[in-house]
C-alpha cells in the first residue's frame, strides 16, 4: 500500500492517504474497509466520479482539478450513492465530516506528499 501526507494549500496535515494509483486499487477502492481511521482517506486518480454502492462506510467525497484546486465537496456520501464533477481529474475519498475539520472547500488547493520524502505527488 502506498501512503502520502496530504497537504493543503501547500501545508503538510497529519492525515495519511492511501493512493489508488492503478486500475485494480480504483476498482477495489473502499469496498473492504470498515473504517478510516489511519489512513484516513483513498486518492483516486484519474477519476471524476465514484459510486458507493457495496460500501458499510458514509464518506466525505473531494473533487480536485488537475491542478490541484478543489472544484467540489460532497460531504457524508452514504452507501448505495453516487457523486460526479465535471473537469475533475482526482477523487479524495475521506473518512465521514473530515471535509469539514480539515476546512476543505472549492477553491482551495490539495496535494500529496509521498511519505518519508518531500516530492510533491
Amino acid at each position: 500500500m502506498t501512503l502520502a501526507r496530504l497537504r493543503l494549500d501547500g501545508q503538510p496535515t497529519t492525515e495519511e492517504i492511501r493512493l489508488a494509483d492503478r486500475w485494480w486499487r480504483r476498482a477495489v477502492g473502499l469496498l473492504a474497509t470498515t473504517q478510516l481511521e489511519r489512513p484516513s482517506g483513498l486518492w483516486l486518480a484519474p477519476c471524476a466520479a465514484i459510486h458507493t454502492l457495496g460500501m458499510r462506510l458514509t464518506i466525505d467525497i473531494v473533487f480536485v482539478g488537475r491542478d490541484g484546486v478543489v472544484l467540489k465537496v460532497v460531504p457524508r456520501l452514504r452507501p448505495g450513492r453516487m457523486a460526479s464533477c465535471r473537469g475533475a481529474h482526482a477523487v479524495l475519498e475521506l473518512r465521514e465530516g473530515l471535509a469539514q475539520t480539515l476546512g476543505l472547500h472549492p477553491g482551495r488547493h490539495v496535494s500529496l506528499q509521498a511519505a518519508g520524502a518531500f516530492k510533491e505527488l
